[in-house]
């Protein structure tokens, strides 16, 4: 009896609560428990008496357009929102605010286009987000801000098209990714690094196939991955570095891709895996899968891979074949004889020419695809050539890639990729830089300080890439203020200064803007302003009249300083005797006579301020001055007649006594003319001692006379 007292009391209590709770759900809604049930109801939106207490609200199959903001803010307590097969286009700011302790969110099958944390914010502790079959075209950099908790992320089927460095930025704790079904063609290099504890990645029937036939590397950071799923991606070739950095993946699914070639080494780079599922049927079976053959023996791993050449090789399973029939008789997949320049400086405004030449020993059509930064160019201006070798073993084909007008939306990194029915070659990435040569924003201009101030050079340029701006002083490095720590540049400011500026500062200063196109540069000069003062002045002098008087007066100051001469205080100016040289700096006097005697000064003048220099010139009077000159000179000529006339008077006086004899002589008549011609040649000879008298002297003729009366008569027979 007891017992069935207690039964009813029980059911009754549980009608009870069960009629309370129903009395507080929603409008519209089921609720079991703290399960709400809002299914299927054609609501427009979500109801405004949701139970505080709900930990589980489904809201599938409605036709909600727009979540406003705070709608859910009164949930505290919630665990999982289930939002699936709505309409659902516009979800505001804060739309799942105050959803402190909710872990899943189910928000598939709507319009959702974009991923924002604006409508992401309160989110800290949810772990599950589904968003799949949406409209998604793009995730910004910083959407997961508030979602650092996630484990779990579902963004297939949308219209993603690349995945960038940021895209899962702050996603650290992420588990599993599914990117299937999207339009993926481009991931960046580094896009996965921050999804450091990754397990599962799916990416099956995207368009990656560039990624994993030229990446380098693009997985890099997931090195916790396991599984990785690849399907349907029309991969051809596997690059050696397309799975680099994953060292814990033990499963890739590879499978519905069109693979020709793989890699030497491909799968070295992977050695955990341990099951690899390929199922391509066109497997270019020749000398360069040898290693792959090993690797799969060491592996023990099973294919279902088949050959599509040689045509002997032609359907057989991969498994089934040796090394020993893997030769190189023929190279039926593409080969690069050319190829583009891995840098090209390319200035703005000229044409720049790519080109890409390949080589193939089938008849297989080449086709070519010019790619930049790992798109395809769509409609570029392309030229192709091909022709045959004249033994018609293989076809050479080339491509032409031209760029007019070049600008800076033509800079990227360009590729040339060509493919034949046996596999697809990528050639080097081409980095074309376009060049803008420097041309100057700031010029530095001639600048004029005092001693003691502070000197501003200003000097900017632009161009591409940006220039880099040098300074050099007088043609080099050796900068004073620099030496002594008063030199300062601000590069934001574009200014060089000098601070306490003194005249080792001044100089020419050349501004220099540098880059990959050229160098400009630009030049100023910096006077650092001083009084004149002497180097070298003038000396005090004494010398001789008539010698030539030299003042020299080296002067420095800026700016120049002028030079004046004066004497005793009044100006000197040029004269015959008076030269003024060198920019006034030297001053000449030739023949220097007493009156030059005084003092002397020059005078040192500029905008900063004035010196003067003086020198003493004493000019003595010299022993012989031209009038005592002409007073010896006269002395010096009747001392000369004096003394000559003496000598000549000895010798005639001499001459006479020599020639009077002691006796009388008798001279034949017969001599007389002789005697004559002998007295005549005597005078003539005292005669030249005087002059060129022609008479006898008074004396000559009385001793004529005498001869001739002492001469004895002639006696005549």
């Amino acid at each position: 009896m007891v017992g069935v007292c207690f039964w009813v009391s029980y059911m009754v209590l549980l009608f009870s609560s069960l009629s309370y709770a129903k009395s507080k759900c929603a409008k519209g809604c089921r609720c079991l428990d703290t399960y709400i049930d809002c299914a299927s109801k054609g609501l427009t939106s979500v109801p405004q008496n949701i139970p505080k207490w709900a930990l589980h609200l489904e809201m599938n199959r409605n036709k909600l357009i727009e979540i406003e903001a705070l709608t859910f803010q009164n949930l505290h307590q919630l665990k999982a929102l289930k939002l699936k097969r709505n309409q659902i286009s516009s979800l505001k700011d804060g739309s799942f605010y105050g959803l402190r302790q909710i872990e899943k969110l189910m928000l598939d099958s709507n319009h959702i286009t974009v991923i924002t944390k604006s409508w992401l914010y309160g989110l800290e502790s949810l772990k599950e987000l589904s968003l799949s079959h949406n409209l998604i075209n793009q995730i910004h950099d910083d959407a997961w801000e508030f979602c650092r908790a996630l484990t779990v992320l579902d963004l297939s089927y949308n219209n993603l098209d690349s995945i960038k460095e940021d895209t899962f930025k702050n996603l650290g704790t992420l588990r599993k990714l599914s990117l299937n079904n999207n339009n993926i063609i481009t991931i960046k290099d580094g896009a996965f690094s921050h999804l450091t504890k990754l397990k599962v990645l799916y990416l099956n029937n995207n368009k990656i196939f560039w990624t994993i036939e030229d990446g380098n590397g693009v997985f890099q950071g997931l090195g916790d991955l396991v599984k990785f799923h690849l399907m349907g991606n029309n991969i051809t070739s596997i690059n050696s570095n397309a799975f680099s950095g994953l060292k814990n993946v033990s499963y890739i699914n590879l499978a519905n891709n069109n693979v020709t070639s793989i890699q030497n080494n491909a799968f070295y780079k992977v050695p955990s895996l341990k099951q690899l599922l390929i199922n391509s049927s066109s497997l270019l079976c020749d000398c360069n899968l040898k290693w792959f053959l090993e690797w799969l023996s060491l592996k023990d791993i099973k294919l279902q891979a088949s050959c599509a050449y040689p045509d002997w090789l032609r359907g057989k399973s991969i498994s089934n074949i040796t090394a020993s029939n893997l030769t190189c008789d023929e190279l039926p997949k593409p080969r690069l004889i050319d190829e583009p320049a891995s840098e090209i400086m390319a200035l703005k405004g000229k044409n720049v020419t790519l080109n890409c030449k390949a080589l193939s020993s089938s008849n297989s059509n080449m086709t070519f695809l010019w790619r930049k930064d790992n798109e395809e160019l769509i409609n570029p201006n392309v030229q192709v050539i091909s022709r045959a070798d004249p033994d018609g073993r293989s076809i050479e084909t080339s491509s032409e890639l031209n760029l007019f007008f070049v600008d800076n939306s033509h800079a990227g990194r360009y590729q040339c990729v060509v493919s034949n029915s046996y596999g697809t070659t990528y050639s080097q990435k081409s980095i074309i830089s376009v060049l803008v040569y420097p041309t100057f924003l700031k010029k530095p201009r001639d600048v004029q300080v005092e001693a003691g101030e502070t000197a501003k050079l200003e000097c900017a340029a632009t161009g591409e890439p940006p220039p880099e701006i040098a300074w050099h002083k007088d043609g080099g490095n050796d900068f004073p203020a620099a030496t002594e720590r008063r030199m300062h540049v601000i590069p934001a400011d574009d200014v060089f200064f000098i601070v306490n500026a003194n005249p080792n500062d001044a100089g020419i200063y050349k501004c220099t803007a540098h880059n990959a196109a050229g160098t400009a540069a630009a030049e100023a000069q910096l006077q650092v302003l001083q009084k004149p003062h002497v180097v070298r002045g003038p000396e005090d002098m004494e010398l001789a009249a008539g010698e030539h008087i030299v003042l020299r007066c080296m002067a420095d100051g800026v700016p120049k300083p002028t030079i004046s001469w004066f004497k005793d205080g009044e100006p000197i100016v040029p004269t015959e005797r008076h030269f003024i040289i060198a920019d006034n700096q030297i001053i000449t006097i030739v023949d220097s006579v007493h009156n030059d005697s005084g003092i002397y000064e020059c005078h040192l003048n500029n905008s900063q301020g004035q010196e003067i220099a003086r020198s003493r010139i004493l000019v003595k009077p010299s022993v012989l001055d031209n009038s005592n000159m002409m007073g010896i000179i006269i002395i010096t000529v009747v001392c000369c007649a004096v003394l000559t006339s003496i000598v000549w008077v000895g010798i005639i006086y001499h001459t006479r006594r020599s020639a009077v004899p002691s006796e009388p002589t008798q001279y034949p008549a017969t001599e007389l003319p002789e005697q004559a011609d002998c007295i005549s040649e005597r005078s003539s000879c005292k005669d030249s001692g005087t002059g060129d008298s022609a008479r006898r002297s008074s004396d000559d003729l009385a001793e004529f006379s005498v001869l001739l009366h002492d001469t004895p008569p002639i006696e005549q027979d």
